[in-house]
């Protein structure tokens, strides 16, 4: 399954995920201001969101594979897991 993900919607999910973090956990002032100084360098428009995303869709992508069973086709042969395949 690919999923992607554009710089909008990943830039969404770091402003929750810090807004989550920044209220619910016990933090040193230095460490907040250092999320939310990263959180700046990421924002809408900026070359390192672009960098994120691309980074993001890769590790979503590679994790999504690696919990999705996928099923090949072998002529003459019944449906085999490709992750039993790989094993062999």
């Amino acid at each position: 399954m690919n999923v992607i993900l554009n710089v909008d919607e990943v830039q969404a999910i770091l402003a929750l995920v810090s807004a989550q973090v920044l209220d619910n956990v016990e933090l040193s002032t230095e460490a907040r201001e250092a999320i939310r100084a990263w959180r700046r360098e990421h924002d809408l428009g900026t070359k390192a969101l672009d960098e994120y995303a691309e980074r993001f869709n890769e590790a979503l992508g590679t994790h999504i594979d690696a919990q999705t069973t996928r099923f090949l086709r072998r002529r003459g042969t019944m449906r085999v897991s490709a992750r039993e395949e790989l094993a062999r």
